[in-house]
């Protein structure tokens, strides 16, 4: 079945919803990243606009399907970096 054929009201209505909730936590996230990756320009630190830095630790980025960061002991997941959304 395709997402936009044959679909019911109340399935349509589901999606709706999910779209709206999902919109709000995207706008959040992106609110809580920047208010971090601020927070550490303040103090000092440059970050690599293009990459996707650690916003919890100086690793450099995350690696590869784990979406996990690749400093051994840091393993932070991929939502915890700037530049994710």
């Amino acid at each position: 079945m395709e997402p936009d054929t044959e679909l019911t009201d109340e399935q349509r209505a589901a999606y709706a919803e999910n779209e709206a909730d999902l919109g709000r936590v995207e706008t959040h996230l992106r609110d809580v990243q920047g208010t971090a990756t601020a927070r550490l320009t303040t103090a000092g630190l440059t970050l690599d606009p293009d990459a996707t830095n650690c916003l919890l630790c100086p690793c450099k980025e995350f690696k590869g399907d784990t979406n996990l960061c690749g400093r051994p002991g840091c393993r932070h997941s991929r939502l915890r970096h700037q530049g994710f959304l």
